[in-house]
C-alpha cells in the first residue's frame, strides 16, 4: 500500500508491490522474469529518433526490417509496431477498413472500449451483434450471416477473439461467412498473440486483420503491440493496402515520440517467436492443462475446450460457495496475482516465464482453496455481464453524441439519458454504454455496483442540470 503523504506516491506504490514479490498471473506476458529482454537492462535505450535508430513512420530504416522479419516469424502479410498498445492498432485497423469498405460495420456487442471509441470519432455507422448471455459467449457465424443478409450493404465486420476468459470465436467459418458476403473480417486478438503456436491465430484462420497486444503474452514490454494484415490485403501487384498507407494510418493516431524500448522489446520478441516462441507455449499449454485438471480436482471448473485458448487459466470457484472476488484474495494470501476476478470466475495468464517453483506454488494453492473456501461466504453478486438484459435503444449515432454539450449526472438518474461517453467496464474492457444509446432503468441502477457512480450524458435544452 502506498503513502498518500509521500513525494512519489506511484513510485512508492510500484516499490511496495514488487517488495512483495507475487506470482504473476497477470499482463504482461514477460512477468518482469524473461530473459528475452535482458539486454534491455538501463537508460541508454530510451532514444528518439536518429540517424542511427530510424523513425516508426518514415520506413526504410532498422524498425522497418524488424517489422519484415516479424511478419515473416508470424506468417502475416504485414506487421506493423505499435508503442501505443492494441489501442493504436484498432484505431488504425478500423481507419484502414474504413477506407477500403465504407462505414457501415457489423460488430460484436463484448468489443472492446477502445474499437467502441474509435468507430465513434471515425464517423462508422455500427451496427451491433450480441452474443449469447454471460462472460466467454462469443457470437455465432449464423448470427453474422444473418445481420449480414438484413444489413446488405455493410462490408466490414469486426470481432473480438480471444476474450478475456480465453474463449474464442469460430473465426474460420466467420471468415467464410464475411468474404461471402464481400465483408472484410477484423479482429481484435489482443490476448492472442501467441495463438500461432496452436495455428489458431486469427490470420491463419481466414481474417483479414488482427489486431494483437504482444506485450499481454509476449515478451514485450507494456504499450507493445503489432498490427497484423493478410496475404490477401498486401500482396500482389496493386495491394489493397500499401506499407505507405498502413503507416499513413497509423500516424494519424500515434505519438511522434516513438517509445524506442518498448519497440526494441517487440524486435527481441518477434526473435524469440522464431527460434523458440511455438514450443515455448506449447509446452505452457501442457502446463495450463495440468492445472485446470488440479483444479477440477480441487472443487473448481476450469473453462476449457477446443474453443479456448489452451494456455488461458479461467476457473469458476463458484462451487466452493464463495465468489471469484474471494478466491482472488485468497490468492493474494497465497501469493500468487491474478490478472481479473469477478463473482464467479479468477483467471489467470499463464505465460513461459513463470518458473517451475511458481507453478508449483500455485498448484498447492488450488488444491488448498477449498478448506478456505469452506470458512467464506459468497459475496454480493456484481457481476460485469451486459449481455442478459434487452440491447439498449439507438437514439444518436455515437460520434454526433460524443461531439454533442454534455453534463456529468448521478447514475441512479440517468435512467432515458442519453449516453454521451462509453462506460466499459475495466477488467473486461466491454462495452456497457456505447455513445448515443438510452440508458435503461437497469442499467442505471447497475452502474454504480461497478464502480461507476456518475455519467456523461447528453445535454438537453431546458433540462436543470443535476447536482451530483
Amino acid at each position: 500500500m502506498y503513502n498518500p503523504a509521500g513525494r512519489t506516491p506511484l513510485m512508492d506504490a510500484l516499490e511496495g508491490h514488487q517488495g512483495r514479490n507475487p506470482i504473476s498471473l497477470h499482463t504482461p506476458g514477460h512477468k518482469g522474469l524473461s530473459p528475452v529482454l535482458s539486454r534491455l537492462n538501463g537508460l541508454c535505450w530510451d532514444l528518439t529518433e536518429l540517424p542511427d535508430t530510424g523513425s516508426l513512420f518514415d520506413g526504410g530504416d532498422a524498425i522497418e526490417a524488424s517489422e519484415r522479419l516479424a511478419a515473416d516469424a508470424f506468417g502475416t502479410g504485414m506487421t506493423l509496431y505499435s508503442g501505443g498498445g492494441c489501442t493504436l492498432c484498432i484505431q488504425t485497423m478500423l481507419l484502414l477498413a474504413r477506407d477500403l469498405a465504407g462505414n457501415r460495420i457489423l460488430m460484436a456487442r463484448n468489443a472492446h472500449r477502445s474499437a467502441v471509441n474509435a468507430s465513434a470519432l471515425l464517423g462508422l455507422t455500427v451496427e451491433w451483434v450480441w452474443p449469447g448471455s454471460g462472460l466467454g459467449s462469443q457470437p455465432s457465424p449464423e448470427s453474422i450471416d444473418e445481420k449480414l443478409k438484413l444489413h446488405n450493404d455493410i462490408r466490414i465486420v469486426y470481432i473480438t477473439s480471444p476474450d478475456y476468459t480465453g474463449r474464442m470465436a469460430r473465426i474460420r467459418e466467420i471468415a467464410q461467412v464475411c468474404h461471402r458476403h464481400g465483408a472484410l473480417l477484423l479482429v481484435d486478438n489482443a490476448h492472442g498473440s501467441h495463438l500461432g503456436a496452436f495455428s489458431l491465430h486469427p490470420l491463419a484462420l481466414g481474417a483479414d486483420m488482427s489486431a494483437d497486444s504482444a506485450h499481454k503474452t509476449l515478451p514485450v514490454l507494456t504499450g507493445g503491440a503489432m498490427l497484423q494484415l493478410s496475404n490477401r490485403l498486401t500482396l500482389g501487384v496493386s495491394p489493397l493496402v500499401t506499407r505507405a498507407a498502413a503507416k499513413a494510418a497509423m500516424a494519424l493516431f500515434a505519438s511522434t515520440s516513438p517509445p524506442f524500448p518498448i519497440l526494441a522489446s517487440l524486435d527481441l520478441a518477434q526473435d524469440w517467436w522464431r527460434r523458440q516462441g511455438p514450443q515455448a507455449y506449447r509446452e505452457t499449454a501442457r502446463q495450463a492443462s495440468f492445472l485446470r485438471q488440479t483444479a477440477q480436482t480441487a472443487g473448481l471448473t476450469p473453462l476449457g475446450g477446443e474453443d479456448t485458448d489452451p494456455t488461458r487459466l479461467a476457473l469458476d470457484v463458484s462451487r466452493l460457495g464463495i465468489s471469484g472476488i474471494q478466491g482472488a484474495a485468497y490468492l493474494r494470501e497465497m501469493g500468487v496475482e491474478p490478472e481479473h476476478a469477478d463473482t464467479r470466475w479468477v483467471i489467470g495468464i499463464l505465460t513461459p516465464f513463470l518458473p517451475r517453483e511458481q507453478l508449483e506454488t500455485l498448484e498447492r494453492a488450488l488444491l488448498q482453496l477449498p478448506a478456505w473456501a469452506a470458512r467464506k461466504r459468497r459475496e454480493v453478486d456484481m457481476c460485469f455481464d451486459p449481455f442478459g438484459a434487452p440491447p439498449p435503444r439507438k437514439r444518436m449515432e455515437p460520434r454526433e453524441a460524443i461531439l454533442a454539450p454534455t453534463e456529468e449526472i448521478p447514475a441512479l438518474q440517468a435512467a432515458g439519458c442519453i449516453a454521451a461517453r462509453s462506460i466499459c467496464p475495466c477488467p473486461p474492457g466491454i462495452a456497457a454504454v456505447v455513445p448515443g444509446e438510452e440508458i435503461s432503468q437497469d442499467l442505471a441502477e447497475k452502474l454504480p455496483q461497478w464502480g461507476y457512480g456518475t455519467i456523461q450524458v447528453i445535454k438537453m435544452a431546458g433540462k436543470p442540470n443535476h447536482n451530483i
